[in-house]
């Protein structure tokens, strides 16, 4: 008699039961619209201009369309100094230095990159004050 009694106390305990639902991954799509980091890469190329590329992207990492770059360079010109990202979340601009500079990056939140980048140009003299 115990025995059948316990039995029908575990079944009965046991077909209420439902497993709580798996938690799930709250989206926010906003995230993926607002830049939260950049970064920042020049080539490097003796005697030409330096190509320049800016890639802004959000906080879960997709590109962010329709941000303004500004760029700036310590020593040499840049051209443009501010350009609006493509649907690819990037942006060039052009640089020219005669010395080993520092290339930056800019976007709103004084969220920046830079990078040091080698002459583009051979400079008046260099050659001489080499040798």
């Amino acid at each position: 008699m115990v025995c059948l009694l316990t039995s029908s106390l575990l079944m009965s305990g046991c077909d209420g039961y439902a497993p709580p639902p798996l938690p799930t991954t709250p989206t926010n799509p906003a995230l993926s619209t607002q830049p939260a980091s950049i970064s920042l890469t020049a080539s490097s190329n003796f005697e030409q201009q330096l190509e320049v590329s800016a890639t802004v992207l959000s906080a879960d990492g997709h590109p962010v369309p329709n941000v303004t770059v500004a760029f700036s360079i310590d020593a040499g010109n840049i051209t443009p100094f501010a350009v609006t990202t493509d649907a690819a979340g990037n942006a060039q601009s052009m640089a020219t230095t005669t010395t080993i500079a520092t290339v930056k990056a800019t976007i709103g939140g004084g969220i920046n990159a830079s990078v040091r980048v080698l002459p583009s140009v051979q400079c008046a003299g260099c050659a001489a004050v080499a040798n």
